[in-house]
């Protein structure tokens, strides 16, 4: 079992490799990769700033775009994970005061400090990968409460305007939302579904 554990991490710290060598040498596949891992993530995190889900599409977008335009700065995913978080919460705050973002050209590696150096985004970011994981786990749910589950806590809408989307009665919403958090209470081995809309709502 131990050795298995030592292959994982290897395979994992490979993967990383393969990785930031697709991203430096111009490939897709290496953009794509690094979309694919962190969107989600970067995509809530910028909700709780700005409340818009599109207004927060637009602004990490907007954020991948400069990833890729400074892609051959970044010397490991730690660095790529910072600058994501860092330049999105910078294009909040300036979304929120009404400012025009400017790119700031400093070197990329402080942005690993400022990430660590920062209380309130690094509490931001547990939060944020926390909810990750509970959403890769509802991915797993049956569609209706997969669909009921996304468009309550990640969408913010009332059992009404589920209803009305998804042609369902408002009880028949309720149910589907608590078999969700029944199941994802189970999978996740969280006890308390207090504890998990806790993690929820506290995002």
């Amino acid at each position: 079992m131990k050795n298995a554990g030592i292959i994982r991490d290897v395979s994992a710290q490979v993967d990383d490799v393969v990785l930031m060598d697709s991203l430096h040498h111009d490939e897709d596949k290496g953009l794509v990769g690094i979309y694919r891992l962190y969107y989600k993530q970067i995509l809530f995190f910028a909700q709780k700033y700005v409340k818009n889900y599109q207004v927060a599409e637009e602004i990490v977008t907007d954020v991948f775009v400069k990833l890729w335009e400074r892609r051959t700065a970044f010397t490991s995913l730690d660095s790529v994970r910072a600058f994501l978080y860092i330049a999105t919460k910078n294009r909040c705050l300036n979304q929120l005061r009404g400012k025009k973002y400017h790119e700031a050209l400093d070197d990329v590696a402080n942005y690993e400090d400022l990430l660590y150096d920062d209380t309130d985004v690094f509490t931001k970011i547990i939060r944020t990968e926390l909810l990750h994981m509970v959403y890769s786990a509802v991915q797993k749910l049956p569609q209706k409460q997969q669909e009921v589950f996304n468009m309550t806590f990640l969408e913010d809408k009332t059992v009404e305007d589920i209803g009305k989307e998804m042609n369902m009665t408002p009880h028949a919403v309720y149910t589907n939302k608590s078999r969700a958090l029944a199941t994802l209470r189970r999978n996740l081995q969280i006890r308390d579904v207090l504890f998990l809309l806790v993690i929820i709502f506290t995002m």
